[in-house]
């Protein structure tokens, strides 16, 4: 048996040897035996006794005592401290346990910033959409037609054009007519475009000699209507009454692009039928694109489907396009361009965008990643190169050939006619790049570049945005005559004549959304990264602090003191 000598101090009360510097104290009190009971304070811990196994502090248990011993257990918890120790490190436990899953395996930061991406009445999202800070460009690059007089004299067989621009506008948008239904959302888009002198590559009042696309609509409309020969004669008189015209005309661009007046339309309105179908007083190539488009869309606002955000469901109400022959051809789910649903950025995943002067929605697939400013990854999606060909390369094309007749156009363009009022409209890649070779044979001088002349987006994987990308198509007419219409007589049927070609791109983001982008990639990861290390490091350490408690709880480490016979000093023993 082991002792440790205790040092007298007072009648009532020792003091242990000092540990660390700090006296230990003892508090003895007698009793009816005339033994004194040694009682020390629940948080004293006696130290370097020896016969404790291995250890500096020693612990002492009550067990098995004799009655003419005074018993004191110390370094014990009493039941309700521990219990509401074990209470709270379970408590802690649990949830950092739940905390450890929730933020490894979901993405709930990401889904809260979504959420406040979703369109509601008057909320800051709602306010960037309605009159978004990005000011798109557009650069247009006109087909002047040098040459045409000497084709219609026999001196040239083809027709040659030159390229001629680009003449820069920022485009300005704004939604109006605006009407909430549950998560439902109707407007229209008012465009503002500003000419931009500085950037562009030719001035504004550039005389550029055009195909004469009133007289070709016009002749291709009587065509389609089947006018008897009477009615024929009458419109091929006062049109040549008119204005005497001719296949090409000589026009400033500006006056091209936005309309000029034009005697041709006027005069055909009452034969042709067209009273009140018109889109526009005057006629140009950009007309309808400024100023507030009839065009009248219904997106998803994603509150109640996110997978559904900014999704089209309806135009114009209705909930498809009638100019095709296949439900799959007529779907006007997609997007406009701006925003995707985050689910369905997958790499194996077909977006779509709706082109409304287009007559359908056309497809975008994955390219590659690329890296924008700050270290940004940008998910690239790009059209197909597949996506104007024809049937026989292209099956899935079937659908967009003529409902009637079957005939399908040449591969690389497609026909818009069907919302293009009738006018015999085509459209491509520029220069009818990936296009039939016969189609830049037939007109010389054009010159397709892969790099200049190809269309993508590039979409932030996380939040939707399309930041950045470029849309390059080019617009065409095609002839189609009759034999009393003589002006058009030194063109051949069903040439192809290019017009011009349209590059609408992002090139600079504003402040305001530079920010947005730099904390929906950055500061959300960090802080989903900060939360999640957090959980596991509270998970680690009170799964750690509940088994010391539980195993030290079960050990029980305790000792006896008495006053020995015939001694003055009092004794500690260790049981």
């Amino acid at each position: 048996m082991e002792h440790q000598n205790l040092e007298k101090m007072t009648s009532t009360s020792l003091m242990l040897p000092k540990e660390n510097g700090e006296e230990k104290i003892v508090i003895i009190t007698p009793n009816n035996s005339g033994v004194g009971k040694i009682l020390i304070r629940e948080d004293t811990v006696l130290g370097n006794i020896q016969g404790c196994a291995g250890c500096g502090r020693t612990h002492f248990n009550c067990s098995g005592v004799k009655k003419q011993w005074s018993v004191l257990c110390w370094g014990k918890q009493s039941d309700k401290k521990y219990y509401f120790s074990l209470v709270l490190l379970s408590a802690t436990f649990a949830l950092s346990l739940i905390g450890t899953v929730f933020f490894c395996f979901t993405n709930t930061i990401n889904d809260a910033i979504l959420s406040s991406m979703v369109i509601r009445n008057n909320s800051l999202a709602f306010n960037m959409w309605r009159r978004p800070a990005v000011q798109p460009l557009m650069k247009v690059y006109l087909f002047n037609y040098t040459n045409w007089h000497r084709v219609k004299d026999g001196l040239d067989r083809r027709l040659h054009v030159e390229e001629v621009g680009p003449y820069v506008y920022s485009q300005q948008v704004e939604r109006v007519n605006i009407n909430f239904e549950k998560d439902h959302l109707s407007f229209q888009e008012k465009n503002n475009f500003r000419y931009m002198p500085d950037a562009s590559g030719g001035a504004h009042f550039d005389q550029v000699n055009v195909p004469n696309l009133p007289l070709l609509g016009v002749v291709s409309k009587a065509r389609d209507v089947n006018l008897n020969g009477f009615a024929q004669f009458s419109l091929n008189s006062a049109l040549t009454w008119a204005n005497h015209p001719e296949a090409f005309v000589k026009l400033p661009v500006h006056r091209f692009l936005w309309g000029y007046d034009d005697s041709i339309i006027d005069t055909a309105k009452p034969i042709l039928s067209l009273q009140g179908k018109l889109k526009f007083e005057k006629f140009g190539l950009l007309v309808t694109k400024n100023g507030t488009v009839s065009d009248r869309l219904t997106v998803n606002t994603g509150e109640i489907e996110k997978n559904k955000m900014n999704v089209i469901e309806k135009l114009d109400g209705q909930t498809h396009l009638p100019y095709w022959s296949s439900p799959e051809c007529n779907s006007i789910e997609a997007s406009d361009g701006s925003i995707f649903p985050p689910s369905m950025l997958d790499r194996n995943t077909t977006l779509y965008v709706l082109y409304t002067n287009l007559c359908r929605r056309l497809p975008f697939i994955y390219d590659r990643e690329v890296e924008i400013s700050d270290g940004i990854q940008l998910l690239r999606y790009r059209m197909p190169a597949d996506v104007f060909d024809d049937p026989s390369h292209n099956p899935t094309n079937q659908c967009y050939c003529d409902v009637d007749t079957g005939v399908c156009p040449p591969r690389g363009v497609i026909n818009v006619t069907a919302c293009s009022m009738g006018a015999p409209a085509l459209v491509s890649f520029p220069h009818f790049y990936l296009g039939d070779p016969i189609l830049r044979e037939q007109v010389t001088g054009l010159k397709p570049n892969p790099e200049k002349h190809k269309t993508f987006l590039d979409v932030h994987p996380t939040l939707g945005i399309a930041l950045s990308g470029r849309s390059s198509l080019q617009l065409n007419i095609q002839v189609r005559k009759t034999p009393m219409f003589t002006s058009l007589g030194f063109l051949e049927e069903g040439l192809i004549l290019p017009i011009a070609w349209l590059e609408m791109s992002v090139e600079d983001l504003p402040d305001s959304l530079k920010s947005l982008v730099y904390h929906g990639t950055y500061s959300t990861a960090a802080a989903q990264l900060g939360l999640t290390v957090f959980c596991i490091l509270a998970l680690i350490v009170s799964c750690t602090c509940l088994i010391v408690m539980i195993v030290r709880r079960r050990q029980k480490p305790c000792a006896t003191i008495r006053k020995m016979p015939g001694e003055t000093e009092l004794k500690a023993q260790l049981s």
